[in-house]
């Protein structure tokens, strides 16, 4: 899996370096971003997410709204673009914490107010999900683009992610900021790092994988149509629940224990109410599950939800850590 993306993020560069060269213009509706932009004071204009961008220069006063989007620029080495962050979901990634320390933190619990976000003027907000651009979540997009502020969003709305969606999304955030050095330089690395995954896991035996997130009464376990499906299958396991035909969803405590998971993956985040710990403690002391395999052998897999469930720097370390689970290296 990992060689194809290398394949594919060639594919990218190649397409990328053409529309520089032909001052191209393209939209996203077969899921890649075009641009006219290349150089480091040239306007950009491109759609991403069903969005058009127009900037009269790269992006240098961006507004990151999610932490994977937050990681993610400041992976690229741009923090300096940032003029804020919001939301967390776990702890800063520890190589990046010099540089999120640097970034005004707008909000750690929940979404800036649209006035505040305007009032910072930004050429950019950088949303992290599908929604994050609504009324529900108080940023309605058609009040933030009359405010003359562009919308770029990581992961789109009704599209299936994949690791080739990590790749496209780092070389869009490098034509938005007008770096698409700083894109090759973190794709080159993320790719290695799954290359090696990739080698530590090849002809092993999948083992079988609960991705639990939460519930007491019932459930909700990762489906099989999300990045937590995929980076498990990297990491050497089979997603017990693969044939939910959707990213999250809820099952029954019988499926479970009909399933048998050899491993329980708990999905760790700050706003679940409860600790990993102690999603782990019910698990163990829940009857119904006493002959499931993974309680019996007490083999849990605490993993962070900002490198499992979203675009993320983190997606090659989060596959990595289930390759240990699964198949430790010898």
């Amino acid at each position: 899996m990992a060689g194809s993306r290398g394949v594919r993020l060639l594919a990218i560069v190649w397409a990328a370096a053409l529309l520089a060269a032909c001052g191209a213009n393209t939209d996203d509706t077969d899921g890649k971003d075009g641009t006219t932009a290349a150089g480091a004071e040239s306007p950009v204009t491109m759609r991403r997410c069903g969005e058009e961008i127009r900037l009269d220069r790269p992006a240098s006063r961006a507004v990151t709204l999610n932490q994977h989007a937050t990681e993610l620029v400041l992976a690229m080495g741009l923090g300096d673009r940032l003029i804020g962050s919001s939301l967390l979901d776990n702890e800063v990634s520890p190589d990046l914490k010099s540089a999120y320390d640097k970034v005004p933190v707008l909000s750690e619990k929940a979404y800036p107010s649209k006035e505040s976000l305007i009032g910072l003027n930004p050429d950019v907000l950088i949303g992290g999900f599908g929604p994050t651009f609504s009324e529900a979540n108080g940023l309605p997009p058609d009040q933030l683009k009359a405010a003359g502020i562009n919308l770029f969003t990581v992961q789109c709305k009704g599209r299936e992610l994949t690791l080739d969606s990590l790749t496209e999304t780092v070389t869009a955030l490098g034509t938005l900021f007008g770096d698409p050095k700083a894109a090759r330089k973190l794709n080159d690395r993320l790719d290695g790092q799954l290359d090696a995954v990739e080698q530590q896991v090849k002809g092993t035996r999948p083992v079988d994988v609960l991705i639990y997130d939460s519930g007491q009464s019932a459930p909700t376990v990762a489906g099989g149509q999300g990045l937590a499906d995929t980076l498990v299958t990297t990491g050497g396991g089979h997603n017990v629940f693969s044939d939910l035909k959707s990213d999250w969803g809820e099952t029954s405590w019988d499926e479970v224990v009909r399933r048998d998971p050899d491993v329980i993956l708990v999905v760790d985040y700050f706003t679940a109410g409860t600790t990993a710990e102690a999603k782990i403690k019910q698990l163990r002391s829940d009857p119904v599950l006493r002959d499931v395999t993974a309680v019996k052998d007490d083999r849990f897999l605490v993993v962070g939800l900002t490198g499992l469930g979203a675009l993320s720097p983190r997606n090659p370390q989060v596959a990595g850590q289930i390759a240990d689970e699964l198949h430790p290296a010898p």
